[in-house]
């Protein structure tokens, strides 16, 4: 009788795998935008005469996404300014997405007050005419922007611009007044991506309150010598600076010669190396060059007429 004999094998495999699993946008951050990532899986095996084999699959490929991210540091700024001045902050702008470009800078005044942006060439956080560059706008958004900025990825360390945004207070702005500058950046590459700081600025002016007295009061008769004071104070934050004052002799008097005082010290008349004069500076005028007073401060000055 004829036997058949069945002779059984094992195959024995040997897989490998190669397996990536990420996040897109997460991983994308780190990587440069269009990089393309290529993964092809392997199976090594033998047959029952112990043969090496191998399989290889098809290749799979994903592309790495652009992901936009801009930042502007410090948040925030505070100064204090004189009407007439040109206040400048120093902020940083940085690309912090995976692709170089443009980010768009717009700013905007609470007071209306006329804003500028440049780039601080010399990184010193102080505005010099002439050596920082006026920002424009280069990529036709009608906001002016840093130009294109590598990426972080590609250019770590290279993706930031220092930058000066300066505020014109102008001459005549009540003490007091407080602007706040909004800067509010924008990745150009994406809108979405964006952020922003606020700068504020107040305003401190010198403010001068003038009251005057005479003595005695009421109704006097001829030959009445007449006293009069003058108190100057200086009511705002900042020093008040070149005060004159001025106060013409009235008609119908006479000035009363070696008369003039601030605060209690004797003033001559004439032109004479003291700050005080009569019918010197200016004719029929008592003048008296009080120069500077801090904020809070107040001189008195004192005079005396006599009536015709």
């Amino acid at each position: 009788m004829a036997h058949t004999y069945i002779k059984r094998f094992t195959l024995g495999v040997a897989l490998t795998l190669l397996m990536v699993a990420f996040a897109a946008d997460s991983f994308a951050a780190g990587t440069p935008a269009g990089t393309v990532i290529s993964n092809t899986a392997t199976a090594d095996y033998e047959d029952a005469n112990a043969n090496a084999l191998q399989a290889i699959s098809n290749t799979v490929t994903t592309t790495v996404n652009q992901v936009s991210a801009v930042d502007i540091s410090p948040p925030t700024g505070s100064l204090n300014a004189d009407p007439g001045d040109l206040v400048c902050y120093a902020h940083t702008v940085s690309n912090n997405g995976n692709d170089a470009g443009i980010i768009d800078i717009a700013t905007s005044s609470s007071q209306g007050f006329t804003v500028t942006v440049y780039e601080d060439v010399n990184t010193n956080g102080t505005y010099e005419s002439g050596t920082d560059t006026l920002l424009t706008d280069t990529g036709g958004s009608a906001d002016v922007d840093t130009g294109i900025l590598p990426d972080s990825v590609s250019s770590p360390g290279n993706n930031s611009i220092e930058i000066l945004v300066c505020i014109a207070v102008p001459a005549g702005t009540a003490d007091g007044t407080v602007d706040a500058t909004d800067i509010d950046i924008a990745s150009v590459n994406d809108p979405g991506a964006t952020d922003s700081a606020t700068d504020t600025t107040t305003v401190q002016s010198p403010d001068l309150g003038v009251v005057k007295s005479v003595s005695p009061v009421g109704n006097q008769p001829p030959g009445t010598t007449l006293t009069y004071t003058i108190v100057v104070t200086n009511n705002g934050a900042v020093d008040a600076l070149n005060i004159v004052l001025t106060d013409p002799v009235p008609a119908n008097t006479t000035y009363v010669g070696s008369s003039i005082t601030q605060d209690a010290a004797t003033r001559t008349d004439g032109a004479d190396g003291d700050n005080a004069d009569h019918d010197d500076t200016n004719a029929g005028e008592v003048t008296v060059a009080i120069g500077t007073l801090a904020s809070g401060a107040s001189t008195t000055i004192v005079f005396e007429v006599m009536i015709d």
